[in-house]
């Protein structure tokens, strides 16, 4: 017999990112979030970086190299801001969607196969978050203090980000050094947060996964009491087990909804900043080699397939959550209750998807189509 061991786990998971969110003052995803010195903070820093970046595009309009530098960095403080935004904007609804997730968990019974529905989730989502820190926050650590390894080893002057304090001369020595604290202040703040907020939109998604095998294992049920069902009392169980799974798809598909309306123009923006990276370091690449260039292709690549395969996973759970409605043995079945089996049929068959930017379904599809599209920009940049 299982016990309860993933719920533990899982919270364990979801307060680390609390802790770390709430050190930089905007833990949305707590109902007891509010305003604090910290958060101002953050807000004017995040205010600050962007009006810098904005300024650097128009010192470097005539040098490409540094510009397209410039525009890189510029996409990742302009995803940072929109899930500042968000998370100001809906912190009601972001917390409500934790808050049903932690309900999840509470309200699976003991049952061996719900408990090993929980528990392969979770350590699948420990292992995703665990490897998606370390790779970020790595990859950032080891960006911000590469270049002060190579400047202490020979003296050149290399800088992590594009972003240049105006009137500031990176050249120099005072300059560089100015410019390489204030960008290294940007890491301290700027990673945890993005990382924290991303692991928690990981855990959303494999919480609705959850609820999809939680509801096949109840159709499975559904399924052996209509085999079995030989009287008045049994087709009582039957009509209990109908009205409970309705009522489970009914709470699933309310959660799919608020998640898709939280993050359908979070994820817009995600893979568009994405793509642009892209797309814009190809173009330099194919001027010059630029060694970094290389890296933040991998980087946005690799968060468009992301989010595209996270949105795929969902339209698969989908299809065997159709599948296995329309296996039940539903001719067994009193003429009220077929009728009630047919609406769980058709209401399955118009499940929400998560989209991008309202527009189309997240899917791989969607990632294919981001990198022909990638490819016909390069192409006609090319031909300028």
């Amino acid at each position: 017999m299982f016990t309860k061991k993933a719920q533990p786990e899982f919270e364990m998971i979801i307060n680390k990112q609390h802790s770390i969110l709430r050190v930089i003052g905007w833990d949305a995803y707590s109902r007891d979030f509010k305003f604090a010195p910290m958060t101002f903070l953050i807000v004017f820093l995040a205010c600050l970086f962007m009006v810098v970046s904005l300024f650097d595009l128009y010192y470097f309009r005539d040098d490409a190299f540094n510009f397209t530098f410039v525009l890189v960095t510029l996409c990742y403080g302009t995803i940072g801001c929109a899930r500042l935004g968000l998370a100001f904007k809906e912190s009601h609804s972001m917390s409500g969607l934790v808050i049903k997730a932690k309900e999840t968990y509470r309200q699976a019974t003991p049952d061996s196969r719900e408990q090993s529905v929980l528990l392969r989730y979770t350590k699948l989502l420990k292992k995703c978050v665990t490897c998606y820190t370390i790779t970020f926050i790595g990859g950032c650590v080891l960006t911000g203090f590469l270049p002060l390894c190579v400047y202490l080893w020979n003296g050149l002057k290399i800088l992590p980000f594009g972003v240049i304090l105006p009137f500031i001369d990176p050249d120099s020595r005072s300059g560089y050094q100015l410019n390489y604290a204030y960008q290294v202040s940007c890491i301290l703040w700027t990673p945890p947060g993005l990382t924290a907020s991303q692991n928690v939109f990981f855990a959303l998604i494999f919480n609705i996964c959850i609820q999809f095998d939680m509801l096949v294992i109840k159709l499975d049920d559904l399924d052996k009491l209509i085999v079995t069902s030989d009287g008045e009392n049994m087709d009582s169980a039957i009509h209990d087990k109908i009205k409970e799974i309705v009522r489970y798809q009914q709470r699933l598909y309310n959660f799919i909804l608020t998640l898709k309306n939280l993050y359908s123009t979070q994820i817009f923006i995600d893979i568009n900043c994405n793509a642009f990276q892209v797309i814009v370091t190809l173009f330099v690449l194919h001027i010059d080699i630029w060694m970094p260039g290389y890296m933040m292709i991998s980087v946005a690549t690799f968060q468009i397939f992301l989010l595209s395969f996270l949105g795929t996973l969902i339209e698969v759970k989908i299809d065997v959550l159709n599948n296995r409605i329309y296996d039940i043995s539903w001719h067994k079945m009193p003429a009220l209750e077929r009728k009630n089996v047919q609406f769980m049929l058709h209401r399955s068959q118009q499940t929400l998807q998560l989209t991008y930017g309202g527009l189309v379904p997240l899917n791989m599809n969607l990632f294919v189509s981001v990198y022909k599209m990638i490819y016909s920009i390069f192409m006609m940049l090319q031909n300028l």
